[in-house]
C-alpha cells in the first residue's frame, strides 16, 4: 500500500509539471516615466489618450486628493476591456501580433480585448509619475468556451506610452499659449 501512495504521488508530479510550464506566460509588462507636469495635465492626457483608441469608458477613476494643503495627488485609471478584435477568422492574428496565444489544443478564438491600468503619483517639484500596464483577455469557444486572462508582448503598453507623453506635451503646450 506504501509503494502505491508513493507511485501515485510521484505520477501527480510528472503529470502536472507539463501542465504548469504550458500555463505559464510571459511577465507582465510595465512601463513607468516621469513627467515634468502637474498631475491634472496628465489626468487629463490619459482621457484624451483612451478616446483616441475608442476606449474611453473607466472600469475604475479615482483621484485620491491631498489631506493637507500643499499635498500630492494619486489617481488609478483603469479602462474597460477594449475589443481589439473579433470574430473567429481575424482574432488569432491580432492575438499573435500583441501577445503569445494562450496554449489551448484546438481552441478557436473568437474575441481579443486588453485593459490599460494607469496609476499616477504627482512627486514633488511639480512631476507626476506614471505606471502602465496592461492585461489582455479574450473568449474561446470551441474547447473550453471560457474567457482567459494573459500578458500581452508590450507591444500594445509601449504604443499607448508613446501616445500618451504626446498628450501630455499637448497639454503642456496649451497651458503654455493660454
Amino acid at each position: 500500500m506504501k509503494y502505491i501512495i508513493i507511485a501515485l504521488t510521484l505520477a501527480g508530479l510528472v503529470c502536472a509539471s507539463p501542465l504548469q510550464a504550458q500555463e505559464q506566460t510571459q511577465e507582465a509588462i510595465t512601463l513607468t516615466e516621469t513627467v515634468p507636469t502637474t498631475f491634472g495635465k496628465v489626468w487629463r492626457a490619459v482621457k484624451r489618450s483612451m478616446e483616441e483608441v475608442s476606449c474611453p469608458k473607466t472600469q475604475v477613476e479615482k483621484i485620491v486628493e491631498p489631506m493637507e494643503d500643499g499635498g500630492l495627488y494619486k489617481g488609478q485609471y483603469f479602462s474597460e476591456f477594449c475589443v481589439l478584435a473579433q470574430g473567429a477568422d481575424s482574432t488569432k492574428v491580432v492575438i499573435k501580433r500583441f501577445s503569445e496565444i494562450p496554449r489551448i489544443r484546438g481552441g478557436i478564438w473568437t474575441t481579443f480585448r486588453i485593459q490599460y491600468k494607469f496609476n499616477l503619483k504627482e512627486e514633488e517639484g511639480n512631476k507626476t509619475k506614471i505606471i502602465l500596464r496592461a492585461q489582455c483577455s479574450g473568449y474561446e469557444e470551441f474547447i473550453t468556451q471560457e474567457t482567459h486572462f494573459w500578458n500581452s508582448n508590450g507591444i500594445l503598453e509601449r504604443e499607448m506610452m508613446a501616445r500618451l507623453l504626446a498628450n501630455i506635451k499637448k497639454e503642456i503646450e496649451g497651458a503654455t499659449q493660454e
